[in-house]
């Protein structure tokens, strides 16, 4: 009898859907923007209470910079896997180019922070279980960090 019990609780267990992954977002960094496009640097932590391990398939985001500026969506691939039980720090660079040139034009004459929002999804799983994890960030780009962005993209420049 208790050889049958063990059996249906662990047919039950083996059985149960996985809990959904948590995704928290750290921050989001401008770490450099030119002509051609703003790049950034998402910082978000990935928690799996499932006791199997689940690969990362991409991360994509759309980001609004300025409340009317936006950038477009971008979508990379991730080749990270998310280890059973644990949480882990997904570092996701991303550029993605300008789509309005006079936005940049815009933006760098502004002498007030520039709000920025990045909305995306972090794809977890493989062929039988697959899953779509939202996160948001939202954040400012201050003069002074937009300045140094603009500079660090110019060949020859050090700071």
């Amino acid at each position: 009898m208790r050889f049958v019990s063990l059996v249906a609780a662990v047919a039950v267990v083996a059985c149960s859907k996985p809990a959904p992954p948590t995704i928290v977002p750290e921050q989001a960094t401008v770490t450099s923007m030119d002509m051609l496009a703003v790049h950034l640097d998402v910082m978000l932590t990935a928690t799996n209470p499932n006791a199997i391990d689940l690969p990362v398939r991409d991360v994509t985001a759309k980001i609004v910079v300025g409340q009317n500026f936006d950038l477009g969506t971008a979508t990379i691939p991730n080749a990270v896997t998310l280890p059973a039980g644990k949480s882990t720090k997904l570092d996701v660079p991303m550029s993605l180019k300008w789509t309005d040139m006079s936005a940049l034009a815009q933006l760098a004459a502004t002498r007030a922070a520039i709000p920025f929002t990045v909305d995306g999804t972090v794809d977890l799983g493989g062929d039988l279980i697959a899953v779509s994890v939202p996160f948001h960030i939202a954040g400012t780009v201050s003069h002074d960090q937009l300045v140094s962005a603009a500079l660090n993209s110019l060949p020859g420049i050090t700071r």
